[in-house]
């Protein structure tokens, strides 16, 4: 092979080299586009541990909800959520975390630029709902403005500070808690309270007792405790406390009832400075004892209309308005907890 051909074959494998790493760059930019449709632009970007404090409101806006309420302010203490603006109650943590997680990395799509196209979105400052997260010295983590026009299944927002205007599915209003239609809605400090009475872990429950009490006379209608099985010392059973219930009681309606405590949540948190509530003196009594301690709720009388009535948690300063059918679903005593076929069987013998 002459120097020429040598020449001839390298510019050959040259060109090939040069359209082999053309080829790999366009599949690069095809692949970064896809993937950039996919994921959206940046909007907010902070680390969600650093957030302590959120605002949410809709300043420019009077509306129905709007008068009834004042700007959301949620305050981290002690690593635990807290609705200043509710009388310091407690936050419902899934909602609050949710919610920071998804703002400190939101993305989405640019529809628009320029405040003349802000009518368009509903995300003028006196049509929008704002949202601001700040640090532990009040520093802002991210200021944005929520639009009131919704597009299938996404909203708009943009930047307190820019005009870009972004297309996020996510569901913003169900993030802030907000639902009702965006058009007359407004932040509301109640949608954001932890109503939950009970946080346990069935599996550490040792004791479950109720009582009722009329002046200084309290008596048990209910009381289940874990104990050592006598056929067999290395398992645990319930048993009920009261003597004079013959029989076992059934697990599954134990189970069931655990279903309950967990699941049951208060009607509306009360106003500290409101009328006197009745729980310092209750009319009921129910205490859950677990491994790592006691929880006590203590309960009024129902209200005159019999739909509602006050309870009060031993490990919580609020006072929370129970829906009656659900301290209804609370109120049981030991004949509750008795096997079907063995109450049948019982209530044959008697008649």
């Amino acid at each position: 092979m002459n120097k020429k051909q040598i020449v001839i074959l390298a510019m050959i494998l040259g060109v090939l080299a040069l359209g082999t790493l053309l080829k790999l760059w366009v599949r690069f930019v095809e692949e970064r586009a896809i993937s950039a449709q996919k994921t959206g632009t940046a909007i907010m970007k902070f680390d969600p541990a650093k957030a302590e404090r959120i605002l949410i409101d809709r300043p420019g806006k009077q509306t129905e909800q709007k008068a009834q309420s004042s700007p959301v302010e949620l305050t981290k203490e002690n690593n635990v959520w807290k609705v200043r603006s509710l009388w310091g109650v407690e936050a419902d943590p899934a909602k609050a975390e949710t919610l920071i997680r998804t703002l400190g990395a939101l993305s989405g799509e640019v529809r628009g630029t320029g405040k003349k196209l802000f009518p368009d979105f509903g995300i003028r400052e006196d049509d929008a709902i704002s949202i601001k997260v700040f640090d532990a010295e009040n520093r802002p983590l991210s200021d944005l403005w929520l639009g009131t026009k919704q597009a299938g299944n996404g909203y708009f927002v943009r930047k307190a500070a820019g005009e870009e205007i972004y297309f996020v599915e996510s569901d913003m209003p169900g993030l802030l808690a907000i639902y009702t239609g965006l058009a007359e809605a407004a932040p509301l400090s109640e949608n954001w309270a932890d109503l939950t009475l009970f946080n346990l872990d069935p599996a550490k429950v040792v004791k479950i007792t109720a009582s009722q009490i009329k002046g200084d006379e309290k008596t048990l209608v209910l009381g289940l405790i874990l104990e050592a099985d006598p056929n067999d010392p290395g398992k645990k059973i319930w048993k009920f406390m009261r003597k004079d219930m013959k029989f076992s009681p059934d697990p599954e309606k134990i189970a069931g009832f655990f279903a309950v405590l967990k699941g049951i949540k208060a009607q509306k948190v009360m106003d500290p400075a409101g009328k006197e509530y009745g729980v310092e003196n209750p009319v009921w009594q129910l205490a859950v004892t677990a491994e790592d301690g006691k929880t006590i709720l203590n309960a009024s009388a129902k209200d005159a209309k019999e739909e509602l009535c006050y309870v009060k948690l031993s490990n919580k300063v609020t006072v929370f308005g129970l829906a009656a059918h659900d301290f209804d679903d609370l109120n049981v005593d030991d004949t509750h907890f008795v096997k079907e076929a063995v109450s049948k069987n019982a209530e044959g013998n008697r008649a």
